[in-house]
C-alpha cells in the first residue's frame, strides 16, 4: 500500500517570535510587579527611617544596579543624613515631597549612565517610598516631642536617660572618657519672685540657647528639671571636663539676657563627674549633682568636681 506523504507545514518565524517576546515582557512585568510589592510590604514593617532606606536602597539595588545611595533631610533641628556606598561619576537627583510637605533630597550615584527606562523604573520606587518616609518622620518627631523640653527646646529627663546610656555604652565599648556636667543658675527663685514666671520663662529659653551655642555639635544639652541643666561631655575627660564648665561659667557671667523687664544677669553653680568603670548613668548623674551642691554650699557660681576641688 503505497504511503500518502504528509504535506509539510509553513511555521511563521515572525509570529513565534512576537509570541515570545510578549511572554518575556508579561514574566519581566509580573517580576517587577512582586518586586514593586515586596517593596511595599517591607517599608510598611519599619518605622525608623535609617533602616527605612536600608531596605528601600537593598530592593531598589536588585532591579537597577547603582554604586550609591543618599538622602539628607534639613530641618530646624538639625540636618539628617544617610549614605549607602560609594558613588561614581553618574547621578540623578530626586526633591521628594507629599502634600507640598518637604521630605528631603534622595540622589543615586553609579559608574555608568542611567537609562530612561532604569530611571522610570527608579521614580516608580521613589513613588512607593514617599509615604512610608512621611510616616517615619512622623513617627521620629513624635518621639522627639515626648523627649523635649517645651520651654528650652533642650532634651528633657527622659532624653538625658537614654542619651546617657548610649553614652555610657559606647565610652565602654571604645574605652574612652565620658564626662557629665550639672548646671544650677544661682538665685533663680529671685528673679520669678521680683519679675514674674513669664521673665524667668524668657530667661530659661535663652540659657536653652546659649549652651549649644558655648558647647561643641558632639555635646549634648538637657534641662534636667526647674533651673537646672545637665551636660553631656563624650570623649571628655575629668580635666577638659573642668575647662568645659569654666567656658560655661565665663559665657554665663558675661551674658545679658533680655526679658520685658529688662536685662538680667545670671551666674550658675557647676558640679563635674567623670564615668567609672563600674559606674551606672544614675551613679553618673548622682556624683555631679552631689558635687553642683558642693559649689553651691560654698558660695555659688563656682565648679566643684567630684573631688571637691573648686573655681
Amino acid at each position: 500500500m503505497a504511503k500518502t506523504p504528509t504535506k509539510a507545514r509553513t511555521v511563521d518565524l515572525k509570529n513565534k517570535r512576537l509570541v515570545a517576546e510578549h511572554l518575556r515582557m508579561i514574566e519581566a512585568w509580573q517580576d517587577q510587579e512582586n518586586v514593586y510589592t515586596t517593596l511595599c510590604h517591607r517599608l510598611h514593617q519599619t518605622l525608623d527611617i535609617t533602616s527605612l532606606l536600608d531596605l528601600f536602597a537593598e530592593e531598589a539595588n536588585r532591579l537597577i544596579a547603582f554604586d550609591s545611595l543618599a538622602y539628607r533631610r534639613t530641618r530646624q533641628t538639625g540636618d539628617f543624613g544617610y549614605l549607602r556606598g560609594s558613588g561614581g561619576p553618574h547621578h540623578c537627583i530626586y526633591n521628594l515631597s507629599l502634600q507640598r510637605e518637604d521630605l528631603g533630597t534622595l540622589r543615586f550615584d553609579r559608574r555608568q549612565r542611567f537609562s530612561e527606562d532604569e530611571l522610570a523604573i527608579l521614580e516608580q520606587f521613589i513613588g512607593i517610598l514617599v509615604q512610608p518616609l512621611r510616616n517615619a518622620w512622623r513617627y521620629r518627631e513624635a518621639l522627639e516631642a515626648a523627649m523635649t523640653d517645651g520651654l528650652t527646646g533642650l532634651g528633657n529627663r527622659r532624653a538625658l536617660d537614654d542619651a546617657l546610656t548610649r553614652s555610657a555604652e559606647l565610652a565602654r565599648r571604645h574605652e574612652q572618657p565620658l564626662s557629665l556636667i550639672m548646671l544650677d543658675l544661682d538665685h533663680f527663685k529671685d528673679i520669678n519672685d521680683r519679675l514674674g514666671h513669664i521673665a524667668g520663662d524668657e530667661v530659661l529659653t535663652q540659657i536653652g540657647d546659649l549652651l549649644p551655642e558655648t558647647l561643641r555639635t558632639s555635646d549634648q544639652s538637657f534641662r534636667y528639671g526647674g533651673e537646672e541643666f545637665a551636660i553631656i561631655l563624650p570623649q571628655t575627660d575629668h580635666e577638659a571636663a573642668f575647662q568645659v564648665a569654666e567656658r560655661l561659667q565665663t559665657a554665663l557671667r558675661e551674658t545679658a539676657l533680655e526679658c520685658d523687664a529688662g536685662e538680667i544677669k545670671l551666674t550658675g553653680s557647676f558640679g563635674v563627674a567623670s564615668l567609672e568603670s563600674d559606674d551606672t548613668p544614675q551613679d553618673l548623674i548622682d556624683r555631679a549633682d552631689q558635687a553642683l551642691y558642693g559649689a553651691k554650699r560654698e558660695g555659688r557660681d563656682r565648679i566643684t568636681t567630684e573631688d571637691a576641688s573648686t573655681a
